[in-house]
């Protein structure tokens, strides 16, 4: 999961994803900045916000890919 993780992050043009976990939460990534990896967890980084949250690798089932927020 880490390495399909950071082939998101990096993709070129970003393509906006949603993290799936096994707790049924869903966190929505726009921005490659919104998420800070470790090795066995990330930071994910609310927009707009001063919330973060701890996640743990472990923990995703899945990522399903966004359409591009609109404004």
């Amino acid at each position: 999961m880490l390495e399909k993780l950071k082939q998101l992050l990096d993709q070129e043009p970003f393509v906006p994803f949603r993290i799936l976990l096994t707790s049924g939460g869903a966190y929505d990534v726009t921005s490659p900045y919104q998420v800070a990896l470790g090795e066995t967890k990330l930071d994910y980084f609310f927009p707009r916000s001063d919330r973060d949250a701890n996640l743990q690798i472990n923990q995703i089932v899945a990522f399903e890919a966004m359409e591009e927020m609109k404004q």
